[in-house]
């Protein structure tokens, strides 16, 4: 008898018979349906961590005593049970507790499986009285280092009362396993119809096995519907479900001739009433299996659920079933996507007894790391991630970092108002390996406004100064007396809310770079006395000073300001006036000046360079083979030289010489670190792809395989969108779009490819490219964008993907407001925008807005555009509905209604009459959060409904109720949304982590 056959891509195993009494088949994925209807497993997830595995026993016959709970790993909650099986001659099983279940029903067993190495199965023993039958089950060779699914289907036979789940390695296999999440539940009878219908389906007339199609094993159902008027119509039995109970229900379909079929799910009160029919079409392709699948929650009431397939009044029609599923949804993490280890910045310090030169390395991530490492060897000393108590909040860059003069290490983070301070301990050897002991990481908090620390620079007496946003105030820390905000509590410049660089002169000249503004600000500030006065660079459309560094030369003591755009400029620090004109400079800064010579060091590319102060005089010194990150001078045999931090993972040591030497033959390893995923997509080849935020990065998910792949670059996509076998990236900053060919192999310099970079000429310079749609009718690529920062005007780009260049660009196409969502029907694009643009820009737009660009024809300007959701300052998502009308969320209150405080608007759009006359509102139809660019998103499911990731939330939405009924399917921390070729659902929770639900 055939039970269950999932998804095409997975083999089929017969199990082994240990009774008469039973003939089976049972079938095993990675990527398994949910376990039916579940039943109560006591210690199903194993958070009861009591004497030994509380509820769960040894088998006589098939058991070492090696399982425990484990904190270690967990699927959900806080623990999973840990299987160690370190014999090749012994097996190692744990069974559950007993649970009744009814004879000659068909259960499904499911765990979820971590297993470094080796294997696990999951087995059904069934229980008559104390007689056992058990069902093995050997599967295919698991993937490893991720969690996957593990299943079972069985019937129990005649005469069963109970049912335990077995988790098993067997004799030859040494296992290492976490398991997490037992399951156990009933499921439909004869699902894949190789048994008789009779007492399993009820069907009409034309109803009947067949063995002339079929999914798999021998049989299918024929549903042969002669008659237009005459229905052929099939029910499975009914199983028990609770109210408000999600279901999915999935059957394969071969149509042979004709059209018509549709798959429901009937809900049924105790009487045996239909309370509720939900109801999906099949529109396949004739003569090949696809599937259809309908999904629902339980209304009131509720006591069963059966399947009913119809072919429908209207035509006739042949088809073939087979392979029908009965599942209760579920959520599965497959966790992390994206790593990377950038070296972000760097700098040189000494431990504790000052015998050992230090070089510390801040890389961002999630957390982000501070790595320890000897300076001359590159020996790592000390991991630390960046976590902010009580809560393990997780920081999230590190921007800027300095040694103060008593030895402290300082870092300027991102987002939490946070600045650490470390202590270096003394390097000492252990078993012939070298490691720091004594170090100490101190978080210190700053004050409200003082959210990002972009830059830190020592002072004198143990002192540090920084700069920060978003108020635009720079502090001084005294380790001895605490923080003092220099420019009491107010902008330093009103308008520059960033100080986005800081260095240190003296007691009373501190230089800052303000931004952001049309063109770059240096402030020269006196902490002792809040006197100050400006320095303004010539206009290069620079935005911010990325980098300040002040090297003392006595009368010639210059300021090197690396602008955001344009070049680094070397300043007089006396008097401000420019002593010369720097280009091309992409390291951290440039050196301190060398000990005994007037030069210092920086790098173009792979290239090193100095820099005379005395002369001004610039020369390439040679190839290094990466950028630097930060600089410091140490001696060598009585020799002096240049230690740099190079991104390309090497130190290089410099000789300033009449034959200048260079090394770089010492390496150094930064450890990976999680990244958060800022964008999702199903892309070329059905893959789950996700973009990584800040660092880029890119993880893609096979839906068949359960493989993953990850690469690293290409930059943070805002927004991703598919076209035949590429994938077209949205890049921030900068508003880079670029072109991933996903036949072609990864590499981070020409694929992904730059296509072109969306608008850089003030004041309409782009930055965030969230809008971005691929339509094939036209070849084009079409692109919308949030401004940078400080401006509020942003665009809309229509590229031909065809002849490789920009058709139009439409700036501030909606007065003063961005554009985040776009979608396309009947020759015409639809734009939704929000009333923010940039960072610290001016919001003086009320309401978000759509405007509709004529693909076909003549565009005038304005384009017509119109309020869709009164009241609401963001429209942020636009999709095709199943019903073919153009459906939206809007989101932020600009009515003064509080209930929009906490709420989101559905709306849906007549593509052929677009204007507010013919857009329907559903107000306040789902949860919301504040946003300002990224927020809700929609997908049309498989299933006809409509689901949407809005407000942490993930909802339902019953596309044919008259009000759009929408019940929520998971509560809290979603966010994005994608959908696989299957139906089933992709969304990020915590930030990093990949889920999917299982529909």
């Amino acid at each position: 008898m055939k039970a269950i056959t999932f998804r095409p891509m997975w083999i089929r195993l017969v199990c082994m018979v240990f009774s008469c009494m039973l003939i089976i088949s049972c079938f095993q994925s990675l990527d398994a349906r949910a376990s039916g209807i579940t039943i109560s497993i006591p210690n199903s997830s194993f958070e009861d961590a009591g004497t030994g595995i509380p509820h769960w026993t040894t088998h006589p016959t098939y058991g070492q005593n090696t399982a425990t709970v484990s904190s270690e790993r967990a699927y959900t909650g806080l623990n999973s049970m840990k299987m160690v099986d370190t014999s090749s001659t012994a097996s190692l099983a744990r069974v559950s507790e007993k649970v009744s279940v009814t004879e000659d029903e068909e259960y499904t067993a499911s765990v979820f499986a971590y297993i470094e190495q080796g294997s696990v199965d999951v087995w059904l023993i069934f229980y008559n009285g104390t007689t056992e039958t058990i069902v093995p089950h050997t599967g295919v060779t698991p993937t490893l280092n991720q969690w996957t699914k593990r299943s079972i289907t069985a019937k129990a036979p005649t005469g069963t009362t109970q049912v335990a789940v077995m988790v098993y390695s067997s004799l030859t296999t040494v296992t290492t396993a976490y398991i997490d999440d037992v399951s156990i539940g009933q499921t439909v009878k004869n699902a894949g119809f190789e048994d008789s219908l009779s007492n399993t389906w009820t069907v009409s007339s034309g109803a009947a096995v067949s063995t002339v199609q079929k999914a798999g094993g021998t049989y299918s159902l024929k549903l042969d519907d002669s008659s237009p008027t005459t229905a052929s119509t099939a029910e499975s039995s009914k199983v028990t479900v609770f109210t408000g109970t999600r279901v999915g229900a999935t059957a394969k379909i071969y149509p042979s001739s004709g059209s018509g079929l549709s798959i429901h799910l009937l809900f049924k009160n105790s009487a045996g009433t239909v309370i509720k029919d939900s109801a999906n079409d099949f529109t396949g392709t004739a003569s090949q299996w696809t599937p259809v699948s309908v999904s629902a929650t339980a209304p009131t009431g509720t006591a069963s659920v059966s399947i009913y397939l119809t072919t429908g009044t209207t035509t006739s029609m042949v088809a073939y079933v087979d392979d029908v599923t009965l599942d209760r949804p579920i959520e599965y993490n497959l966790g992390t996507q994206i790593m990377n280890n950038p070296l972000d910045v760097a700098v040189f310090g000494k431990d504790a007894s000052g015998n050992t030169d230090l070089m510390y390395v801040g890389s961002s991530g999630f957390p982000s790391k501070l790595v320890v490492y000897d300076a001359r060897t590159g020996e790592l000393l000390d991991d630390r991630d960046l976590m902010v108590d009580p809560n393990n909040t997780k920081i999230e860059a590190v921007w800027g970092m300095t040694v103060a003069t008593d030895k402290s290490l300082y870092l300027g983070t991102a987002n939490k108002k946070t600045m650490f301070r470390y202590l270096p301990g003394t390097v000492g050897t252990v078993n012939g390996q070298k490691v720091i002991t004594g170090s100490s990481l101190v978080p210190i908090t700053l004050q409200t406004g003082m959210d990002v620390i972009w830059d830190v620079t020592a002072g004198s007496n143990g002192k540090v100064y920084g700069g920060t946003s978003t108020d635009g105030k720079a502090f001084q820390y005294d380790p001895t007396g605490g923080t003092v905000v220099l420019n009491s509590g107010l902008p330093i410049v009103s308008g520059l809310d960033f100080v986005r660089s800081i260095a240190y002169a003296s007691d009373s000249e501190v230089y800052m770079g303000m931004g952001p503004t049309s063109n770059a600000t240096i402030i020269r500030f006196n902490p002792t006395n809040g006197t100050q006065t400006t320095i303004s660079p010539p206009n290069y459309g620079s935005k911010f000073v990325n980098r300040l560094d002040y090297i003392s030369n006595g009368s010639a003591s210059r300021v090197f300001a690396q602008l955001s755009a344009g070049p680094t400029l070397v300043l007089d620090s006396t008097t401000g006036a420019i002593a010369s004109s720097l280009s091309d400079i992409d390291s951290r800064g440039v050196s301190m000046k060398h000990p005994s010579d007037d030069k210092v060091f920086y790098t173009k590319g792979n290239s090193l360079y100095s820099y005379d102060i005395s002369s001004a005089a610039e020369l390439n010194l040679g190839d290094v083979g990466g950028s630097a990150a930060g600089y410091t001078y140490l001696t060598d045999a009585g020799n002096t030289y240049l230690y740099a931090a190079l991104k390309s993972g090497k130190i290089l040591k410099y000789k300033l010489a009449a034959t200048p030497t260079i090394d770089t033959t010492t390496s150094f390893v930064i450890p990976e670190s999680v990244t958060k995923i800022r964008s999702l997509v199903k892309g070329p080849a059905d893959n789950i792809y996700t973009s990584g935020y800040l660092l880029g990065g890119m993880g893609v998910y096979n839906p068949d395989t359960s493989e993953e792949k990850r690469y690293k670059g290409a930059g943070q996509a805002e927004n991703m969108t598919t076209l035949g076998n590429n994938l077209y990236l949205g890049i921030y900053p900068g508003a880079w779009i670029k072109k991933y060919d996903t036949t072609s192999t990864w590499n981070d310099t020409t694929n992904p490819s730059l296509l072109f970079q969306d608008i850089d000429d003030a004041p309409y310079k782009q930055d965030r490219p969230f809008g971005m749609l691929a339509e094939p009718s036209m070849n084009r690529l079409y692109v919308g964008s949030v401004a940078s920062s400080g401006n509020n005007k942003g665009s809309f780009t229509v590229y031909d993907l065809s002849t490789s260049q920009q058709v139009t660009t439409i700036n501030d196409i909606v007065y003063h407001q961005s554009v985040i969502s776009l979608a396309y029907k009947n020759n015409k694009v639809f734009g939704g925008t929000s009333v923010y643009g940039g960072i610290s820009s001016t919001v003086d737009a009320t309401e978000g807005k759509v405007f509709v660009w004529n693909t076909t024809g003549a565009n005038s300007t304005p384009v017509p555009q119109f309020v869709p959701a009164p009241g609401r300052k963001v429209i942020s998502d636009l999709i095709v509905g199943p019903d073919g009308k153009i459906w939206g969320l809007a989101e932020g209150n600009s009515s003064g209604n509080s209930s929009h405080d906490t709420t989101a608007d559905l709306f849906i759009i007549d593509p052929n009459n677009p204007d507010a006359a013919h857009t329907t509102v559903y107000p306040d139809k789902f949860s919301s959060i504040p946003v300002s660019w990224q927020g809700g998103k929609m997908v049309v499911g498989n299933d006809g409904n409509v689901y949407v990731s809005v407000g942490a939330k993930l909802y339902a939405v019953d596309a044919n109720s008259a009000n759009k009924d929408a019940v929520s399917l998971i509560g809290a921390g979603v966010t994005l949304l994608t959908t696989d070729k299957y139906g089933d659902l992709y969304y990020v929770k915590h930030e990093i982590n990949l889920y999917k639900y299982d529909k």
